[in-house]
């Protein structure tokens, strides 16, 4: 064997082997049509263009799903229009709540007293420095209101009308020194007059003063107005009586009230702008 592969014979086979193959390749390039070298590239660059075109057609996909800034920008937009709507519808519907529910607490006093007549309003702001609880409500002149006016949330009496402007006014609590109401215990009938001084009002409560020393009044009593004056409605409920002590100064006695409502806590309320004496 290895005689063949050294002899000549074997060399004249593997020569023309040799040039039919160079035949072979010659012809195909030839009839491409083109050089060696490109072909060589494009058998070797093949597989990466098939592999960018898979890629690219996926991505091109995807990408029909994506939206551009400006969209996104103006979706937002609307969006956002769409919250400022319905948190305005949101604050229109709480104080429609709240009007509607003072107008149920006030409708029986109204049927107890027909001879009312009342203006809603809501408090607008608050005397920070001001320790008696006074406010301005959002109701003026304009409204009817005037000074002296009594300011009620339910049946309770809160305040007095103090200083009156076309569109607002300023409430004056009945827990302030400046502000005295007639008023009477609705079990013994007895009659004083509510006042309060800075170290009572600074506890949130005043008093019932001018009582008789011998007075019938106990704790628990509730007191109310009593008409005297014509500045407030008879029977608005002050407060309930806390205690009932002896006068230091005359031979009197009065009652320590605990106000019904206390008014640094409310938000709307109800100014009585006429009514029959």
């Amino acid at each position: 064997m290895n005689r063949f592969f050294k002899s000549t014979t074997f060399r004249v086979l593997l020569a023309v082997a040799v040039l039919l193959l160079c035949a072979t390749v010659l012809a195909t390039v030839t009839s491409k049509a083109t050089s060696p070298l490109t072909n060589a590239l494009s058998f070797l660059t093949s597989p990466l263009q098939e592999a960018t075109s898979f890629i690219y057609s996926k991505f091109d996909g995807v990408t029909g799903g994506f939206i551009s800034s400006k969209s996104y920008q103006e979706r937002i937009s609307q969006l956002e229009q769409q919250v400022a709507d319905y948190q305005k519808q949101l604050v229109d519907y709480e104080k429609t709540k709240k009007q509607l529910s003072s107008y149920e607490e006030f409708l029986d006093v109204r049927e107890k007293n027909p001879d009312f007549t009342w203006v809603y309003s809501t408090v607008i702001g608050r005397d920070s420095a001001d320790l008696f609880g006074s406010f301005t409500i959002n109701k003026g002149s304009l409204d009817g209101i005037k000074v002296n006016d009594a300011v009620i949330y339910s049946e309770y009496l809160v305040g007095v009308v103090t200083e009156v402007n076309p569109t607002s006014a300023v409430v004056r609590s009945i827990s302030d020194p400046s502000v005295n109401v007639a008023a009477y215990e609705i079990r013994t009938g007895e009659l004083g007059y509510v006042s309060s001084s800075y170290d009572t009002a600074v506890n949130g409560g005043c008093r019932l003063s001018g009582l008789d020393k011998s007075t019938g009044i106990s704790k628990g009593g509730i007191v109310c107005t009593s008409g005297t004056g014509g500045i407030f409605p008879k029977d608005l409920i002050i407060g309930t009586v806390s205690a009932v002590e002896q006068s230091s100064t005359d031979l009197t006695s009065y009652a320590t009230l605990n106000l019904a409502v206390d008014s640094k806590d409310i938000h709307d309320c109800f100014v009585i702008t006429a009514f029959e004496e």
